[in-house]
């Protein structure tokens, strides 16, 4: 019932932030719950707008890198992944693995499953994470086109290159994108995921 009253606001053009608040305030809802809703719940044109700029089958991408990592870790660890209501998978960690070592692991597996797919590919790291060089540089040892940048959402959007995100202010404000998270969780492990809304 929460999910469909504010995703009945944000039809109605309310702004999100109010109207989170709103419903939070009627149902009660923990930090979870609530941040779950504003990760998960968007507009029916948001939506249209996102899926209408999805490429299947790109040549030349840029990669949101730590986000994209940080929710495959969070499915190989079986955290909660949510699938949400604009068809793109997410998390609730909000970044609580950017300093695990394994974020090195998952960016290899990102990049081989491309090969396989003969996609060419720029991964992009935030440098206010620390470590971040030191990671670039380990991943252009094995051949890796990576990139440490100031901001990682504002470069990417400057790229000419299909970008992968699952960050929905990304995007949003992106030309094309490629869901290369859906491909990768979706069609080769079998994994629990919790769907919004729920079925």
């Amino acid at each position: 019932m929460a999910y469909e009253d504010y995703k009945y606001l944000l039809n109605r053009g309310y702004n999100r932030k109010p109207a989170l608040d709103l419903v939070t305030a009627r149902y009660n809802l923990s930090k979870k719950e609530r941040l779950l809703l504003y990760r998960c719940t968007h507009s029916d044109k948001e939506i249209e707008e996102v899926k209408r700029k999805i490429v299947i089958n790109p040549s030349e991408i840029a990669i949101d890198g730590y986000n994209i990592a940080i929710t495959l870790l969070s499915a190989i660890y079986e955290d909660e992944i949510f699938l949400c209501d604009d068809g793109f998978y997410r998390d609730l960690g909000l970044g609580k693995r950017k300093n695990d070592p394994e974020i090195f692991e998952a960016l290899i597996l990102v990049n081989e499953y491309l090969s396989h797919k003969d996609v060419k590919s720029l991964i992009l790291l935030d440098s206010q994470i620390s470590k971040s060089g030191e990671l670039a540089s380990k991943l252009r040892k094995l051949g890796i086109n990576v990139e440490v940048v100031n901001k990682t959402d504002k470069m990417l959007l400057l790229r000419k290159e299909v970008i992968v995100s699952n960050d929905f202010l990304i995007l949003n404000k992106a030309e094309k994108v490629y869901d290369l998270l859906g491909e990768i969780i979706g069609n080769i492990w079998n994994i629990k995921v919790f769907k919004i809304p729920p079925t």
